[in-house]
């Protein structure tokens, strides 16, 4: 795989939750519940988001600490300026051609002072796994609230590939 076809996945997991955010009202974007007091549908899709821009704001100098994040609480509470942000981070994505996926990086391990030796492969296979853990946390959300995420939403990208080539075997 090229580090376009990463960035692809990576851009196109981000343009899901333009999808989910546009497809939901002020309050559920908001809401927290008994089982996620502290994550609402905003504040989960903000924390993708930092993570994003923690690594964007690292790979210029090769140095990715996913402990500073913004925490941007505006993110969490104006789906508008959310989905601004979230095609702001896609076109940021979209134009690291300069990168090789194996490009090294160091990346700082949780709230801790040690730097982890990584790539930019690495990273961005992590943030398609990360965005998609919380994606399916989302979608239990959404189902909460009877809102259909949709049978592809929170599913990682290789199982929908997988899914697919299912499908086509099976004609």
């Amino acid at each position: 795989m090229r580090l376009k076809n990463y960035i692809a996945d990576c851009a196109a997991l981000l343009e899901q939750a333009i999808s989910i955010i546009t497809l939901i009202d002020d309050d559920i974007y908001t809401a927290l519940t008994p089982i996620s007091p502290r994550g609402s549908v905003g504040g989960h899709l903000r924390h993708i988001v930092n993570f994003y821009q923690s690594f964007l704001a690292g790979c210029e100098q090769g140095r990715i600490d996913y402990n500073q994040r913004t925490r941007d609480r505006e993110f969490e509470q104006d789906r508008l300026y959310a989905m601004n942000s979230i095609q702001n981070v896609v076109v940021q994505l979209e134009g690291l051609s300069q990168l090789e996926l194996h490009d090294h990086l160091l990346v700082s391990v949780e709230d801790d002072a040690v730097w982890s030796r990584s790539s930019v492969l690495r990273e961005l296979d992590f943030l398609r796994s990360h965005t998609v853990h919380h994606y399916s946390l989302i979608a239990m959300l959404l189902r909460l609230h009877e809102i259909d995420p949709g049978a592809e939403f929170g599913v990682a990208p290789s199982t929908l590939r997988h899914w697919e080539e299912e499908t086509l075997c099976a004609q």
